[in-house]
C-alpha cells in the first residue's frame, strides 16, 4: 500500500520560524485528487467582537483647545497616517458601511421626528448634524497630505510634560514605527484570503468592523452600535486577517507573517481608548 505521507514536502526553517513567531498557526493534512498529500499552514489574527471604530470628533475638540495644539497635531499626524496608508474607511465616504448606517439613520429619524419628544429630537438630531459637518472638516484636515509629511518632524520635536502628552507621544512614535517598518502595510491586505461555506451576506466582512467615525459616545453612537451588532447576529463567519501557505514542493514559501497585524490592531485599540478617554 502507498504511503502518501512521503509525499509531503515542507522547509523545516519556514515551520520553526512560524512556530517562535508567537502567533496562531495552524498545521492541516490536505489530500489533492491525485492522492498527494500536502502540509497547509494557516496563520490568523482574531479580532474579536471589537468594532475597531476611531472616533474622530473627539480629536476636534482637541484641535481647539490652544494647549493641546501639539497634541492634536501630532494625532492629526497619526490619522492621516492611518486614512492615507492604512487604508482605514472614513465614514463620509459615502462607499463605507458606516455611511450608509448613518443615512438610515438619519432617515429614520425624519420619518418618526413626530412621536419623539422635542428635547430628545433636539439631541439626536444635534449629533448627527455634528457628525455630518465636524466629520467633514476633519476629513479635510486629515486627508491634506502636510499632516502626513511632517509626521517625522512633529514626533521628532514632540516634548510631553503631561500624562495625556506622553500617551500622545507614545502612540505616534508606535504609529511612525509601523509606518518605517511597513511602508506599505494595508488593513485589508491579508482580509480576502479565507473561503466561507456561507452567501456573502451572511459574512462580516472587515470594512464593517475596522472604520474611522463620529463619536464612540452619546445616543447616535448607540443607534449605530444596534445597528451594526444586530446585522452582525445574523451572520455565522467573520473576514479576519489570514495566511495560508501550502508545503507541497511546488508552491512557493513566501516566509510572510501577520507581523504589521499584530501590531496594528493592539494600536488601534490603544489609540481608541485614549480617544475615548481623552480629557
Amino acid at each position: 500500500m502507498t504511503c502518501f505521507l512521503k509525499k509531503v514536502r515542507y522547509d523545516p526553517l519556514s515551520l520553526g520560524q512560524l512556530r517562535q513567531s508567537g502567533q496562531d498557526v495552524a498545521l492541516s493534512m490536505q489530500q489533492s485528487k491525485k492522492g498527494l498529500v500536502k502540509l497547509v499552514s494557516t496563520h490568523c489574527y482574531n479580532t474579536g467582537t471589537t468594532l475597531y471604530y476611531i472616533p474622530v470628533l473627539p480629536l476636534y475638540r482637541l484641535l481647539q483647545d490652544k494647549k493641546q495644539k501639539h497634541s492634536a497635531e501630532l494625532l492629526l499626524s497619526v490619522f492621516a497616517y492611518l486614512y492615507h496608508i492604512v487604508g482605514i474607511p472614513y465614514y463620509r465616504d459615502d462607499s463605507t458601511e458606516l455611511a450608509y448606517q448613518y443615512e438610515c439613520i438619519e432617515d429614520w429619524i425624519m420619518q418618526d421626528l413626530e412621536e419623539e419628544s422635542p428635547e430628545s429630537a433636539n439631541i439626536i438630531l444635534s449629533q448627527v448634524n455634528a457628525a455630518a459637518y465636524y466629520g467633514d472638516v476633519m476629513e479635510r484636515k486629515i486627508y491634506n497630505f502636510y499632516n502626513l509629511n511632517c509626521f517625522e518632524k512633529r514626533v521628532a520635536k514632540f516634548k510631553a510634560s503631561t500624562a495625556f502628552e506622553q500617551d500622545c507621544l507614545s502612540l505616534a512614535k508606535r504609529a511612525w514605527q509601523l509606518f518605517q517598518q511597513f511602508p506599505n502595510g494595508k488593513v485589508f491586505r491579508n482580509m480576502q484570503n479565507q473561503e466561507f461555506e456561507d452567501d456573502y451576506d451572511e459574512i462580516i466582512r472587515a470594512e464593517q468592523y475596522i472604520s474611522f467615525i463620529a463619536e464612540t459616545d452619546g445616543r447616535l453612537y448607540d443607534t449605530v452600535a444596534e445597528m451594526v451588532n444586530s446585522v452582525f447576529n445574523e451572520c455565522r463567519e467573520m473576514e479576519i486577517p489570514t495566511l495560508t501557505q501550502v508545503f507541497d514542493g511546488q508552491h512557493e514559501i513566501t516566509g510572510e507573517r501577520l507581523d504589521f497585524e499584530y501590531s496594528l490592531f493592539p494600536f488601534l485599540e490603544d489609540l481608541c481608548t485614549l480617544l475615548d478617554e481623552m480629557p
